[in-house]
């Protein structure tokens, strides 16, 4: 029943009394609070069946007429009499007579009448305690709008506690079921941060600013009492707040466990993704106040590392990170843990980029400082294969470091950037002229115990798949070089299903896109195409004396073999039921990608590395196209790999010397083709044969490259990004082997951890627990965020209630050693854990559902048992939840 309807029942109790006292009721409404209704309470339209027979008579200025009415011309009829508004003086009220005559006079108490309408099914021990709280709050019930809201929210169980939370929900707009006092603060925060305090206004307004500052005080213990009105504000408790988790929420006579509660609640906020942002502005904000920026000032990188809340604590971290990796005093795994640390630091997503940017160049550091001293090569195949098993991890690091410093071009690091510049560059030198020092022993083009690129088809596609009825794709990605395979081959390998490993062959002289890509087609020779002027300076390659230029040409030569060749552009337009029947078509498919190559040589050279990692990306794709359309098995390779250098050369990287001699068909950077090329010191010089070419003697086929990793001044062309030599980076061509099998054992999965539970009991106000990642992190183990903390539940129906702060644990470690995998966690009971002293409460764990703000719950659990004395005088005030 709601109000009105409680006072049209009220009102046909007192018509349904027997004679004349039972015929008029003079209705009192000073405050016309029923001024709108009443005039539909009454006669035959009246919703209400026993009001029907009763006439509506207003009050005011014609006593005597109403007074006629009801006494002389209808003496038998029923009359309400309603009256509102200040009221005469007895002395001066013609109707005081007939009021005595008919009383008492009706009064309807809107807060009373309200009371019915919120809990019809209350106690009268439960009406009676809200309707005390109601009429110290009547603002508050003057709004019908307010009230319907505040009904919906309330059952007949609630408190006065919870009555008083569900008002000022109410008045910040919370969402059904969140009027606790953590939802309530998070509001009034992100109104605060929006430079909004309606929010309190509006509890102080209705008379809800006791109840919310005393229970802020009770629960989260912020000294509201020992505030002045004035100084009792969302900023107060904001700047408090801060100093308090700025001081690790110990304070002098308190340490964590009396602030467990409040600290809870400040975690969640800043671990709320939604959140983070009215975080940022907030902690922003009070910067200032706190004098945030002076503090920092004069703080060490281990200092500033056990902060997170300020965007001054970030910059100051970058800027000392920064300046110990310019004096080289600090070490890598230092550096990456501190960066690992911030991931979840409320300001990481803002200097994110810049912290890359660190760890890479910090990685790069190290991979440098690795190679010792003086690079000394034991023989071709040894310096070969030192490449591929560790000296490529300096080129990759050094393509990260360049990459993420791109991606941050506001980080103010000349000084680390140049210093790893020069570096790289001294390696690549030193790097080269070792290599070319192994060159030098060498008669023809050809390393022992070191596959060749032009054997490809016979060794890598015929006899494994071709021979055994196997189908197999081909994806030649050109210039991608080992380094960026290697990690393509890791990126791949981390998916579902799909399994890979890599191997290395040795790339063909000159190491240019033509004679590379006819090395990987079927054929018994290769040679230089002499036939006609125009195909000497494009360095036309003839397979089998036809032509291996352009996709048709490979097509023609692949069919011979139930082949095909096609451009991955093409592919990856085709509608999936068309790459399957192109697949069907045949036993062996080429791909041709083209994305590094065109950034280096046509487009910004500088931007090359990002043509990489996009390369990456396309070339899975590529992949998972080529397994919708049944491919199973799939080789990527490339024709060359590549030099690159961010610095402009110096003098003494460029060659001072030119090729010459009957003719010069080709002058690149870093090679010469042409008839009888003069020898000389500054140059390798092979004759066709010595580079596995079948050109006869008698055409004067000459190749020359420039030693180590020099290039030859020329018009035109880029400097930093080139290829055509015999450097390890340009002739060290990547095999990636790519099976994608059927069963789910090949399924990427998250990494395994335990907890290591040490006791079952909690005796104190805190526990710490050790977690264990069980495994490392790579290939198709991945990491994983993992939110831990712990709960209580009354019986098996209720929801859990989280008694602890909530702390987010990344396990990411890539050691193999066990050791290094641990990560401990200190839990502390918030005031709710003392209505679960002596049960069981358990340690749960979950993980957000990607693409949502959900969670999971994990299946890795603990329980313990709840022990401990309790002397809280907080739980009059913790059933706001």
């Amino acid at each position: 029943m709601n109000a009105l309807g409680a006072v049209a029942a009220m009102l046909a109790k007192r018509y349904a009394e027997p004679g004349e006292h039972g015929r008029i009721v003079f209705w009192l409404d000073e405050a016309g609070d029923y001024a709108d209704e009443v005039q539909t309470m009454f006669g035959p339209e009246s919703t209400y069946e026993e009001l029907r027979n009763v006439e509506l008579i207003i009050g005011g200025d014609t006593p005597f007429t109403d007074r006629y009415t009801m006494t002389a011309q209808h003496p038998d009829r029923k009359f309400a009499v309603y009256l509102h508004g200040e009221q005469p003086a007895p002395e001066d009220d013609w109707l005081l007579d007939m009021k005595l005559a008919y009383a008492p006079t009706f009064s309807a108490d809107r807060l009373s009448m309200t009371l019915t309408e919120l809990a019809p099914d209350a106690s009268e021990e439960t009406k009676e305690a809200w309707l005390a709280v109601m009429r110290r709050t009547p603002q508050f019930f003057e709004s019908k709008q307010q009230v319907k809201k505040l009904a919906a929210r309330l059952t007949a169980q609630d408190d006065t506690r919870q009555l008083q939370a569900k008002m000022v929900a109410v008045l910040l707009g919370l969402p059904h079921g969140q009027h606790s006092l953590q939802d309530i603060w998070r509001t009034l925060l992100a109104k605060d941060a929006d430079g909004d305090d309606d929010g309190i206004r509006k509890i102080e307004q209705m008379g809800l600013g006791p109840f919310h500052w005393h229970g802020t005080e009770a629960i989260y213990h912020y000294p509201a009492s020992d505030r002045t009105e004035a100084n009792r504000t969302v900023k107060d408790f904001k700047l408090w707040l801060l100093e308090l988790a700025w001081n690790g929420f110990v304070s002098p006579g308190h340490d964590e466990s009396y602030y467990a509660g409040v600290r809870r609640d400040f975690t969640g906020w800043c671990n709320d993704v939604h959140f983070r942002e009215t975080m940022r502005h907030i902690t922003d904000s009070a910067s200032e106040d706190l004098d945030i920026p002076s503090r920092v000032a004069g703080m060490d990188i281990d200092a500033l590392a056990a902060h997170g809340l300020y965007r001054a604590v970030d910059q100051a971290l970058i800027s000392r990170l920064l300046e110990r990796l310019s004096t080289q005093s600090i070490t890598d795994t230092e550096v990456q843990r501190i960066i690992n640390d911030r991931t979840e630091t409320l300001w990481y997503d803002v200097f994110a980029k810049d912290y890359q940017a660190i760890a890479a160049a910090s990685a790069l550091r190290a991979t440098l400082d690795a190679v010792d001293g003086h690079i000394e090569l034991q023989s071709p195949r040894q310096g070969f294969e030192a490449y591929t098993s560790h000296y490529f991890t300096i080129d990759q690091a050094y393509r990260r470091f360049r990459a993420a410093f791109d991606m941050a071009p506001d980080l103010d690091a000349p000084a680390v950037g140049n210093e790893l510049e020069a570096d790289y560059v001294r390696f690549q030198l030193e790097l080269g002229a070792a290599w070319q020092r192994q060159l030098n022993t060498l008669d023809a083009w050809r390393i022992d115990g070191v596959a060749n690129q032009w054997d490809f088809f016979r060794n890598k596609v015929d006899q494994p798949f071709l021979k055994a009825n196997r189908k197999v794709a081909v994806i030649i990605s050109d210039a991608l070089r080992y380094e960026v395979a290697e990690e393509f081959s890791r990126r791949i390998e981390a998916e579902s299903r799909y399994t890979a490993s890599i191997s290395a062959q040795l790339g063909v002289l000159p190491s240019y896109t033509q004679l590379g890509m006819a090395a990987l087609l079927p054929h018994e020779r290769l040679a230089l195409d002499t036939r006609s002027a125009s195909a000497l300076p494009d360095g036309l390659v003839l397979a089998d004396g036809r032509a291996s230029g352009g996709t048709d040409n490979r097509d023609t030569i692949l069919q011979d073999h139930h082949g095909h060749a096609i451009q991955a552009k093409d592919l990856l337009a085709m509608p999936t039921g068309e790459a399957r029947e192109l697949v069907k078509s045949c036993d062996v498919l080429y791909v041709y990608h083209d994305e590094i190559d065109k950034e280096g040589d046509k487009g910004d050279e500088d931007k090359v590395f990002g043509a990489c990692e996009r390369a990456i990306g396309t070339l899975i794709t590529i992949v998972k196209k080529l397994a919708n359309a049944n491919v199973n098995n799939f080789l990527v390779t490339a024709d060359h790999g590549f030099l690159y250098q961010r610095s402009e050369l110096d003098a003494a990287e460029w060659l001072s010397e030119v090729p010459h001699g009957d003719a010069v068909w080709m002058k690149k950077r870093r090679f010469s083709t042409g008839s009888r090329l003069v020898p000389n010191e500054a140059f390798m010089t092979y004759t066709a044969q010595q580079v596995g070419l079948s050109n006869t003697p008698d055409e004067g086929v000459t190749i020359q490259l420039p030693n180590s990793i020099l290039r030859l001044r020329r018009q035109g062309d880029g400097a930093k990004y080139v290829h055509g030599g015999a450097s390890l980076q340009e002739i060290v061509v990547p095999v990636v082997a790519i099976n994608k099998g059927r069963s789910s054992s090949g399924d990427v999965r998250p990494v395994r951890f335990d907890i290591l539970q040490s006791t079952d009991r909690i005796t104190t106000g805190q526990i710490t627990v050790d977690f264990l990642q069980a495994e490392p992190v790579g290939g198709k183990v991945r990491e994983r965020t993992v939110f831990v903390g712990l709960y209580g539940r009354s019986n098996d129906d209720d929801d859990a209630t989280l008694i602890s702060n909530e702390t987010p644990i990344a396990f990411n470690s890539t050691s193999k050693e066990a050791a290094n995998r641990h990560n401990r966690v200190t839990f502390m009971l918030t005031p709710e854990a003392d209505a679960f002293n002596g049960k069981p409460i358990m340690l749960l764990c979950h993980e957000s559902v990607a693409g949502s703000s959900a969670r999971r719950p994990l299946e890795q659990k603990a329980q313990f048992t709840l022990r401990r004395d309790t002397q809280s005088g907080d739980n009059d005030l913790l059933d706001w939840n």
